[in-house]
């Protein structure tokens, strides 16, 4: 048995040296084309934009964003701990923000971290000074112990185009 684990470890040592050196070839084989280098090196095809400069592709709602005037927003609270429930359980929470700036705010996209959050919101435009809500819903069902889930919130946001907000808490098991 020892000699199968000695051997074991030896074939994953080798192959992780082998894969890093793979990495580090292919990371330092650079033409100075974006377009081939990013071909080369597994990213996203990279397009040049009207000033000849590389840009990457990128999801439409971040593209969305990058646009817009940016404006400041003051979330309530960006964490909610819902405490202790039972697998299977429903947590329902509302993130509340106002939109501060001068400009209007425009959610361009909400995503969890997994498929038991699910999260709603308005598209519409929140004018300065309005408040407005992230609306997630936790389920619970199939989970057990400690919890922490991420909602990454998309916009025309001051100093970065996203916010992460976050659910917290303890799923024991149903009895």
């Amino acid at each position: 048995m020892k000699k199968f684990i000695s051997f074991s470890l030896g074939v994953f040592a080798l192959v992780a040296f082998v894969a890093c050196e793979q990495a580090a070839t292919e990371a330092s084989a650079t033409s100075g084309d974006p377009v081939l280098d990013a071909k080369v090196a597994g990213t996203p095809a990279v397009q040049t934009s009207a000033d000849n400069t590389p840009k990457y592709n990128r999801p439409e709602y971040q593209v969305k964003a990058e646009a817009m005037a940016r404006t400041n927003v003051d979330f309530v609270s960006d964490e909610y701990n819902f405490g202790q429930v039972e697998s299977g359980d429903k947590v329902p929470h509302k993130f509340k923000f106002t939109n501060t700036g001068a400009s209007d705010l425009v959610i361009t996209n909400v995503k969890p971290s997994c498929g038991c959050t699910t999260p709603s919101y308005s598209t519409d435009p929140i004018a300065a000074g309005e408040s407005g809500y992230i609306d997630v819903v936790f389920n619970s069902a199939g989970k057990t112990g400690v919890q922490n889930k991420t909602i990454t919130v998309t916009g025309n946001f001051e100093g970065g185009i996203t916010k992460v907000l976050r659910l917290t808490g303890e799923v024991l098991k149903k009895e």
